[in-house]
């Protein structure tokens, strides 16, 4: 990510520690994702525990990697929203 944006010159990265709240969003939405996964699953697939169970592993293994920075870019909206004068 750039450091500020190139048209509003909006500081991305404030300071040591903002980002743990994507890693929370990151997290959720992983857990969103995963756990109605692994269920519609079994329910709906003959699979056996076992390939569902690996499956939705690697889901949640890979899917943060690639969400993170989208997860970062909700978390500067909310807090560009919420508190504007930053």
């Amino acid at each position: 990510m750039f450091t500020h944006c190139p048209v509003c010159n909006l500081k991305f990265e404030r300071e040591q520690g903002y980002f743990i709240g994507a890693m929370y969003l990151n997290y959720g939405a992983t857990v969103l994702l995963a756990f109605p996964g692994y269920f519609i699953f079994g329910v709906f697939t003959p699979i056996p525990f076992v390939v569902n169970f690996g499956i939705w592993g690697l889901v949640s293994a890979v899917f943060p990697i690639f969400f993170y920075r989208y997860s970062k870019s909700l978390w500067l909206n909310f807090d560009y929203t919420l508190n504007p004068s930053n």
